[in-house]
């Protein structure tokens, strides 16, 4: 069962368009989670750069669905919610966006008339096509601390080069956030 959900999720990033997608995971492997472990989710905009202040992301909608997807993540795996004086560990997110202009490149490969290689076809010419194109480079981070040291335990990012409004919707964060905790 569980290797189907990380395959619709895999599956479900994929689908969100084709952009450049890219996932990061660290887990300190000195300090252990429990299965038994509580967790607090608090906000983190202190120190907030002005990419997560992006009203595309920063905002209650968008905090809430990552929230909950969050939060419904770590109790599939059995993690109780607590409150932040009392939990085990305190989750983090950061979310961000912002505008970067890119080249995009494709290339063409056509025949040329006339002339023949030596397989007795036309000769391939190929053309190297280059636009300079917006795109919006979203970024999701969420991190695991030990409320007692304030050590990090876990560190995921998600990074993607071109996001779309798709990329907002309560499916592609779930699986999203499904994907950066299954390691927990």
């Amino acid at each position: 069962m569980r290797i189907w959900s990380l395959i619709f999720s895999s599956l479900a990033l994929v689908a969100a368009g084709c952009s450049h997608k890219e996932a990061d995971i660290y887990r300190n492997p000195d300090i252990a989670i429990h299965q038994t472990a509580t967790y607090a989710l608090t906000p983190t905009l202190l120190g907030a750069r002005p990419e997560e202040l992006d009203p595309r992301v920063h905002n209650a909608l968008m905090h809430e669905r990552i929230g909950s997807a969050i939060r419904s993540t770590l109790a599939a795996k059995g993690y109780q919610q607590s409150s932040p004086e009392t939990a085990d560990f305190l989750v983090h997110f950061r979310v961000s966006v912002r505008t970067a202009e890119r080249d995009v490149r494709g290339f063409v490969a056509r025949r040329t008339p006339g002339g023949s290689s030596s397989n007795g076809s036309a000769p391939l010419l190929t053309v190297t096509l280059a636009e300079r194109t917006e795109m919006t480079e979203g970024n999701l981070v969420i991190e695991l601390m030990e409320r007692q040291t304030g050590a990090v335990v876990y560190r995921a990012h998600a990074r993607d080069d071109d996001v779309t409004p798709w990329d907002a919707s309560e499916f592609v964060i779930a699986s999203t956030v499904q994907v950066l905790l299954q390691e927990l």
